[in-house]
């Protein structure tokens, strides 16, 4: 449980060790995704020549596939709420594996407000989201540094949900391929 302290919002780890693996100037992606349902994908993809550094991606919507395809450990999931930095981590880190790509970009979260009483026999913990939220996780693959960030979007009960849902998953879509093109700008002005 102590090792979940270091997924709390904002962090960025420090580690050091450096994978072999990954040359310093790969910059190849993959992508887990969750609430954005494809999302983050189609915006890597939008320019020409993603195909230079975009593996592969995989809407894990289900827990079923985030726990066959990913690896994730969903008994910790359902106790703690599948939309959380820990599992969002551990999503991003099993689709570098998958695809063999060095940075891997994984969401979690729910794209509109959700409610669900505790149920002990299965195991699932009590949701009570007022205002949808993703977490999203940068992860290099060949340093072990991750990022983690928070995104609350408002929510109007007013208005369209299918438009509220797309709102939320548009926001982060381009708000993680936004981290992942900071990394690689950071990256490419290293070498010069």
């Amino acid at each position: 449980m102590a090792s979940v302290l270091k997924y709390i919002l904002g962090y960025k780890s420090t580690n050091t060790l450096i994978d072999p693996t990954y040359a310093e100037d790969d910059t190849s992606v993959s992508v887990a995704e969750s609430v954005t349902a494809g999302a983050v994908c189609n915006s890597l993809c939008a320019e020409p020549g993603a195909s230079s550094y975009f593996k592969g991606g995989i809407t894990a919507y289900s827990i079923a596939s985030k726990k066959e395809i990913l690896g994730i450990d969903t008994k910790y999931a359902e106790k703690h709420n599948f939309a959380n930095p820990f599992t969002t981590v551990e999503m991003a880190k099993a689709v570098t594996k998958l695809f063999k790509s060095r940075f891997g970009i994984a969401t979690t979260g729910y794209s509109l407000p959700f409610h669900r009483p505790e149920n002990k026999d299965r195991e699932e913990c009590e949701l009570n989201i007022d205002v949808p939220y993703a977490y999203i996780c940068l992860y290099d693959a060949r340093t072990n540094e991750e990022i983690t960030i928070k995104e609350e979007v408002p929510y109007d009960p007013n208005g369209s949900k299918a438009v509220q849902r797309a709102n939320l998953q548009a926001r982060i879509a381009i708000l993680a391929t936004k981290l992942y093109k900071e990394k690689v700008e950071k990256i490419n002005n290293s070498k010069q």
